[in-house]
């Protein structure tokens, strides 16, 4: 359940929203914290897939035949995005559901019906975030779809589905309120879980785009998927732990930092940022779908 990491980093998440709100900070200083974060905790906590596929295979696992299944795996994935934009986009949308629904989770994982939750979970948050924020998603989607769709549609619709995505968690936690021992190995995870979900909202609802999306997926997201291999590698819980696992990660993260860097330097010399994010946002997702085949095999211990 990883308590402990989770209260630290909903104190840190307390704490970037009273030092925005206080220094104000400007659209250049968010984006260049964005893009700090990402370089030193996103891209590397989905640079382990191969050692996360060696440890729990041991000596059945070849590097070569993982590589190049990996690597099939992105090239598929790009050829949906080429061909059908809206299909690709679909798909990535439910399999982030699932992969943040399951980091987020702090109840069960052994039965279809906890995965089920957690992923509906998973998808009424991405589908919160991104309607929430639509005013800048609307020119990734544009761009990515390829449709005929006018941009004024996607807005109207945008603003239908953010109410019933609050609602559709509302009602999700109301119902795991009555069925707790079924949801959670000790009924006090329930309110735990409850208090996470609010301090996730409040702060995406009150903190501007760049800093929620540093903190949660820079943050939150990469830092307890990290937890989560550091546990299943055994590797002690300090710094010589965590550098230790960061230095696992150094050689796919140096590969991915590469291509980061094209990307920003395209971002730099371009008049239309917006083209540049939607090629940095297609290039995370490709690697979304090998990274979720492997990273949802890892399980923790019951607290």
């Amino acid at each position: 359940m990883q308590l402990k990491l989770r209260i630290y980093l909903i104190l840190f998440a307390i704490v970037l929203f009273l030092l925005n709100s206080v220094l104000k900070l400007n659209i250049t200083t968010q984006i260049s914290f964005l893009i700090f974060v990402l370089i030193i905790f996103g891209v590397p906590h989905g640079a382990l897939d191969l050692y996360i596929d060696q440890h729990l295979h041991k000596s059945e696992s070849n590097q070569g035949k993982f590589l190049l299944k990996y690597i099939a795996n992105i090239l598929c994935y790009s050829l949906v995005w080429y061909f059908s934009p809206i299909a690709a986009l679909i798909i990535f949308i439910l399999i982030t559901a699932f992969h943040f629904g399951e980091i987020d989770w702090m109840g069960k994982t052994n039965l279809l019906i906890h995965k089920i939750i957690y992923t509906f979970i998973g998808f009424s948050w991405i589908l919160f975030l991104l309607t929430k924020n639509i005013d800048f998603a609307i020119n990734i989607f544009l761009k990515m779809g390829r449709t005929n769709i006018k941009e004024v549609e996607l807005v109207t619709l945008a603003h239908k589905i953010y109410p019933i995505t609050v609602i559709a968690l509302i009602v999700i936690y109301a119902f795991l309120f009555f069925f707790k021992e079924v949801f959670f190995i000790k009924k006090v995870h329930y309110y735990y879980s409850l208090i996470q979900l609010f301090v996730l909202m409040l702060f995406t609802l009150f903190t501007p785009l760049w800093i929620c999306f540093a903190f949660y997926f820079g943050f939150w997201h990469s830092l307890l998927s990290f937890d989560k291999i550091r546990i299943s590698f055994n590797i002690t819980n300090t710094f010589d732990g965590w550098k230790r696992l960061l230095v696992k990660a150094a050689p796919f993260s140096f590969m991915a930092w590469f291509g980061f860097a094209y990307i920003t330097f395209l971002t730099l010399s371009s008049k239309d940022a917006s083209g540049i994010f939607t090629l940095l946002f297609i290039s995370l997702s490709v690697l979304a779908l090998p990274h979720l085949q492997v990273f949802t095999k890892l399980k923790l211990k019951p607290d």
